[in-house]
């Protein structure tokens, strides 16, 4: 049974998909901007509330794309009908942010994407499927 419920957002631009890149005690790879769905909290919720919070967008949710299970998380993945607002990285990622532990918001061609390393592997398969 998952451990961990996320909610995360698909944002298209175009040909292009927003995604967090991270570089993580030398591991570089990229998600797809949300978090953790808090108790009580609906997934649409903490979708909304995650991309405002990490990169300062307001969106408006179209439908959910698909969920992803494993042994540890049940993901909700949204797409997102429109946003607005200026990209910035927000609050929680730059504090977390370190030396060995940093966090980048960066446009990605979506033909781009079989060439990095982006978590979980079977949303960048869903993601092609469905966009290209």
């Amino acid at each position: 049974m998952p451990t961990k419920q996320r909610s995360a957002v698909i944002i298209l631009k175009e040909d292009e998909i927003l995604l967090m890149r991270r570089n993580k005690f030398g591991e570089k790879y990229f998600t797809i901007p949300g978090g953790t769905i808090e108790p009580g909290e609906d997934p649409k919720e903490t979708a909304i509330r995650e991309i405002k919070e990490e990169t300062n967008l307001d969106i408006v949710l179209d439908k959910l794309l698909c969920e992803i299970k494993d042994e540890y998380h049940h993901g909700y993945y949204f797409l997102a009908k429109s946003f607005s607002g200026k990209i910035k990285l927000g609050s929680p990622e730059l504090a977390r942010q370190a030396t060995g532990n940093l966090y980048d918001l960066q446009w990605i061609k979506i033909k781009d994407l079989q060439k990095i390393l982006l978590y979980p592997k079977s949303i960048k398969e869903k993601i092609i499927k469905t966009f290209l």
